[in-house]
């Protein structure tokens, strides 16, 4: 039942992504003319075609590890940022592509900046068209809501701070009276089961989402049964919670829902890939770490005393403990060269023991770099939870029991949770991170 919800969300995705494409071919283009100071003739297109398409490809890529294509994440000013940090890194990556395939009859440099600046700007210009008129007006979804706990409450006030998501929440109806009132002017309460129907028809709801404890009262199911000849889709709180946020439900969490969810199975030819990429991205990184380590090593060392490389104790797949590299970008506090005084702490939001240069480093990401020795021995993979230090492991376990099921699967660079988080301090957050991490 949940098939055409996310087709519609799917559709959505593909839309930003051939905008996407299409900005880049645009950029280019006009790159070209600027470059020759004439209209680039077909020839002249058609030699420069086939290395920048490669490229493209690449800045897709980069734009989807940034979550420029999650709906859940688009702002404003959340696109500006991250369209910025996406274009920079597609510059970097397009200098290394160059420098690794050279090609004489080619002349990157200008028309590469150019392509840069032009084709991530008329990408914001077609991402902001999506969030004031598309995806906020045309694409809507309405949504009728049966029943109410507390993950539909989460729901309900992520759909209407997220209007890009392209839903929009029309009816609730609570037979259990948890609402006292609506919780949104627009929103329509009813408290009766038989208003169902007539609420669909009235409201014109395109999907009506049932919670949990609906499903198990005879009642709710001839009426669900009724709207099988109705023009209406019927989804599964749990699913539906998924797509909206990206995270698993915590009312779901039991030993069973793990056993029929979260068993790996052997991919021989999947893992070798998956492999193979790795080893391509981490030699990709070391090379852009050797061109950036002298300037980086440079700030580090004026800003503050101490180490320019820091290693930390991580935990990795089955639970195996490894070093993790990374740049330094606290103030060296501790003999063993930590910023820590009182054993293992959380990183926080404005923590003032990060250097100006570690808080720009940490802005860009350039911190990460030093991780491609881990990628390239194996340690960790591109993609995948981010590894957590084993004493914050071992207190985070003694309130989550299930946090360890972070480690079925390798660690990585960057993963889901890292997309849709910035900083997890409290307990609240590190179980929003474990949800994350299971979805």
């Amino acid at each position: 039942m949940t098939a055409t919800i996310k087709f519609s969300y799917r559709l959505r995705q593909l839309f930003l992504l051939l905008t996407d494409l299409l900005s880049y071919y645009i950029g280019f283009i006009v790159a070209l003319g600027i470059r020759s100071l004439t209209t680039p003739s077909l020839d002249t297109i058609l030699s420069h075609l086939s290395p920048f398409s490669i490229i493209f490809l690449l800045w897709i890529i980069i734009n989807y590890v940034n979550g420029l294509y999650d709906l859940r994440l688009m702002t404003l000013v959340g696109n500006i940022r991250k369209i910025i940090e996406s274009a920079l890194i597609a510059l970097t990556v397009g200098v290394i592509f160059f420098y690794l395939v050279p090609s004489p009859s080619i002349m990157p440099k200008t028309i590469l900046v150019l392509a840069v600046g032009i084709g991530f700007g008329i990408s914001g210009l077609f991402r902001s068209l999506y969030l004031s008129y598309i995806g906020t007006h045309k694409l809507k979804t309405r949504i009728l809501f049966l029943g109410v706990t507390d993950e539909i409450k989460e729901l309900i006030s992520t759909i209407s701070h997220h209007p890009n998501l392209g839903y929009t929440v029309s009816a609730v109806i609570d037979p259990e009276r948890v609402f006292t009132k609506s919780p949104d002017t627009d929103i329509e309460l009813y408290h009766t089961l038989n208003t169902l129907r007539p609420a669909i028809d009235t409201q014109q709801i395109h999907t009506v989402v049932v919670a949990p404890t609906m499903n198990e009262e005879d009642a709710v199911k001839r009426e669900l049964y009724e709207l099988l000849f109705w023009r209406v889709q019927i989804v599964d709180m749990t699913s539906f919670y998924e797509l909206v946020t990206g995270r698993i439900p915590p009312s779901t969490f039991s030993e069973s829902w793990f056993l029929n969810n979260l068993q790996t199975a052997e991919h021989p030819v999947y893992h070798k890939a998956k492999r193979g990429i790795d080893i391509v991205f981490g030699i990709i990184l070391c090379l852009i770490l050797c061109i950036l380590f002298p300037a980086i090593a440079l700030a580090i060392k004026l800003s503050s005393p101490g180490r320019i490389i820091f290693k930390q104790k991580r935990i990795g797949e089955g639970g195996q403990i490894f070093w993790m590299y990374k740049f330094r970008t606290m103030y060296t506090l501790a003999e063993d060269g930590s910023a820590e005084t009182h054993g293992a702490e959380f990183s926080k939001k404005g923590d003032v023991r990060i250097t100006p240069v570690g808080s720009f480093l940490r802005k860009m990401r350039l911190d990460e770099l030093p991780q491609a020795f881990n990628l390239l021995k194996g340690e960790i993979t591109l993609v995948g939870p981010r590894p957590e230090r084993p004493e914050i492991v071992e207190q985070l376990t003694t309130q989550m029991p299930y946090y360890p099921l972070r480690h079925i699967i390798k660690p990585g660079i960057t993963g889901w949770a890292a997309v849709h988080q910035h900083y997890t301090d409290t307990l609240e957050s590190s179980l929003k991170k474990l949800q994350y991490d299971l979805y």
